[in-house]
């Protein structure tokens, strides 16, 4: 049997031209696949999904078109070949992330919808785990809507000015089904909390050594430091009494009761709001006039029975970072009412560590209103009226 040098060429080129038309599908499709929605995404294509692509279909060409007969017609060979070639390339279409849809919906506190917001969509590019953002606005209802390749999971955030970012959980997908995941365009939901009044603070990540055990240590609030004379304190706020039993590394007991120097001075313990989990601004704005209690005991237990063994851990503290105290300090109170008190914030647990350290370390983070009887505890990070501190003693959330 003869075979035809001029149908391969015929059919190698058709490769090249199907490898073209596959790589505006896959590559550069996928890059621009938002066109319509608003939405434009830049994907960088590697050489590896070029270069592999065209050696296959070049093959492809050429060995179809020598495995032909010259009884059979030049026009039956081209398209032959060009069935084959397509087919291909719709199967290789297939193949990679799964598409998704996705609604977002940007509301306010009051459920009202916010027009404008800019809002950024994580989706992943169709043939690797690089990701590949969508971006674009909320229409007149609040809504946003995109497509692109994803994994089982999209994650989703909007700003607008006047308003604090805030983030969504992640949708999560069940399960793909001819190429889409499933639920198809399903409507993740974004509370924008409006920036109300916010008021310089004395805010610090604290993480500091406990002076002494075994006796009384005042914190003061406002000067960020330990009570004379262990540090620059002045007036003691939250005292700490620290005890513990340290044998190894692995075994040993570290307790810190938590009292007030005033005896209406307490904490009151506080949850993120559920609607504004996601927000850079997680908390109540407010510090509640009533409700403080005293004492709070923290303690860390480690203990290692057998060496041989993982460690027994037990903490008596709830490291959820949703949770978080309200304090009173330096209250006065006459004829039954409070005519002088200063509040402030405690934004997850405190925390206590008997490891490198010779008494114990602390670790808390505060805010700390400075005016007496102000409860307002919205912070401005620009405002912070503790100076020279390190990056790791500076809070960052409002």
């Amino acid at each position: 049997m003869k075979r035809n040098p001029i149908a391969a060429c015929i059919f190698g080129a058709v490769g090249v031209i199907a490898l073209i038309v596959l790589w505006i599908m896959v590559g550069f499709g996928n890059a621009y696949s938002g066109w319509g929605d608003g939405a434009t995404v830049r994907r960088t294509t590697s050489a590896d999904e070029i270069v592999t692509p065209c050696i296959i279909y070049f093959a492809c060409g050429v060995v179809a078109s020598f495995s032909v007969t010259r009884w059979v017609t030049m026009k039956t060979k081209i398209l032959i070949c060009l069935g084959a070639l397509l087919g291909i390339a719709a199967t290789v279409q297939q193949v990679g992330w799964p598409l998704a849809k996705l609604t977002v919906h940007a509301l306010d506190e009051q459920g009202q919808p916010v027009p404008g917001a800019k809002v950024r969509i994580w989706f992943r590019e169709k043939l690797s785990d690089r990701d590949a953002r969508k971006d674009g606005e909320t229409n007149a209802l609040g809504e946003f809507t995109a497509e692109g390749y994803s994994d089982m999971k999209l994650g989703s955030d909007c700003i607008k000015k006047g308003y604090y970012s805030s983030g969504s959980p992640g949708t999560i997908f069940n399960d793909s089904v001819l190429g889409k995941w499933q639920p198809w365009n399903p409507v993740e939901t974004i509370i924008l909390r409006p920036i109300g009044k916010p008021v310089a603070l004395a805010a610090k990540h604290v993480q500091t050594n406990v002076p002494v055990l075994d006796q009384p240590c005042g914190y003061d609030f406002e000067k960020g430091d330990w009570v004379t004379p262990h540090g620059q304190g002045v007036q003691s706020d939250l005292t700490f009494t620290a005890r513990r039993d340290y044998k190894s590394w692995f075994d040993f007991t570290v307790q810190a009761d938590v009292t007030f120097a005033q005896p209406l001075g307490g904490l009151v313990r506080m949850k993120a709001p559920a609607y504004a989990r996601n927000s850079a601004f997680s908390w109540e704005r407010f510090a509640p006039e009533t409700g403080y209690s005293t004492p709070h005991a923290i303690r860390f237990i480690m203990r290692d029975p057998k060496l041989n063994q993982f460690p027994e851990r037990t903490f008596e503290i709830n490291k959820d970072r949703e949770q978080g105290y309200f304090f009173r300090v330096r209250t006065v109170e006459e004829n039954g009412r409070i005519i002088a008190a200063n509040y402030g914030k405690i934004t997850g647990d405190i925390e206590i560590e008997a490891r490198d350290s010779k008494t114990c370390r602390i670790i808390f983070t505060y805010y700390f209103n400075p005016t007496s009887l102000d409860r307002n505890l919205e912070w401005d990070p620009k405002r912070n009226l503790l100076q020279g501190l390190s990056r790791e003693e500076t809070p960052t959330a409002p």
